[in-house]
């Protein structure tokens, strides 16, 4: 901006004007930008989530299939989810997706099988956010929380789909089991989760930093499902620290929540965090 003062000679000996102070002139251009971004035109370049029925149900017990993974995934960039009876986590690239069962190895999943819930993102620009070697889960939601900031976005108002290929290290991976019993809540099932440790691993991470306020609907905060470059290991992320620095794909998209049909199972309270969330310490 100060270029353009000198070019043209903008100053009190030419015009009698005071020149404005340039930090001034800095407020008001991140005001515009702002505005502009916050306008329909702004929200051009996004694409958007669809999220098939709502997490509270997921999580009161309601595990039965209620979309394909044709119709979910078919057109996604990326996608994650759990199968019918949670017969295993989702993961979801470019439309080939795989499912986790209970031995940790995943499977191809086919175009009818059903899933219980599944999230995918579609279409909108790409923007590329570097990652430091070193960044442990919450190290990699908080940059992409501060490119955000930086870029005039509300992590709060949107939902960005998050793609991470590289190497890590001290990862935990998940996959849960069928329920035992009818009416096991996911709370439950998960207290039994099947874990996966490695202290060196290679591969893809694929998710979605959701708002962190959240009624159930939908789940809040940062939540990544990986798979690894050999296709032999994969699930629900519970910790993971980046061996080198990469650049990671992200996508700033509007949601498409699709709601529950009458009689769903109401929500109660969920620990997000104690469910979903990474793991530290003693594993």
């Amino acid at each position: 901006m100060g270029l353009c003062y000198d070019k043209v000679t903008f100053g009190a000996e030419v015009t009698g004007i005071e020149r404005p102070d340039p930090y001034t002139l800095i407020i008001m251009f991140d005001n515009v930008l702002q505005a502009l971004r916050s306008s329909r035109l702004g929200r051009l370049g996004r694409g958007h989530v669809d999220q098939d029925r709502e997490a509270s149900s997921l999580f009161a017990g309601d595990f039965v299939g209620t979309t394909t993974i044709e119709a979910e995934f078919s057109r996604s960039i990326l996608g994650l989810g759990v199968m019918d009876n949670l017969g295993g986590e989702v993961i979801s690239l470019s439309g080939e997706t795989w499912f986790v069962p209970q031995d940790g190895t995943p499977l191809v999943a086919a175009p009818e099988d059903t899933l219980a819930f599944g999230i995918a993102a579609h279409g909108g620009i790409a923007h590329y956010l570097p990652l430091e070697q070193g960044l442990d889960f919450e190290g990699i939601n908080d940059a992409l929380d501060r490119y955000l900031k930086d870029t005039h976005v509300d992590h709060e108002q949107v939902v960005c789909a998050l793609k991470i290929e590289g190497i890590f290290h001290d990862v935990l991976l998940r996959t849960v089991g069928t329920p035992e019993y009818e009416g096991e809540t996911l709370e439950e099932v998960i207290e039994a989760e099947a874990r996966f440790a490695f202290e060196q691993w290679s591969g893809t991470l694929v998710g979605f930093r959701y708002p962190d306020a959240s009624t159930g609907a939908t789940i809040p905060g940062l939540h990544l499902h990986a798979i690894s470059a050999d296709r032999t290991s994969g699930g629900h992320l519970r910790g993971a620290t980046l061996s080198q620095p990469v650049v990671a794909a992200l996508w700033i998209d509007e949601l498409h929540l699709r709601r529950e049909n009458p009689g769903s199972l109401p929500a109660e309270p969920i620990d997000f965090d104690a469910l979903e969330g990474p793991i530290t310490g003693q594993q």
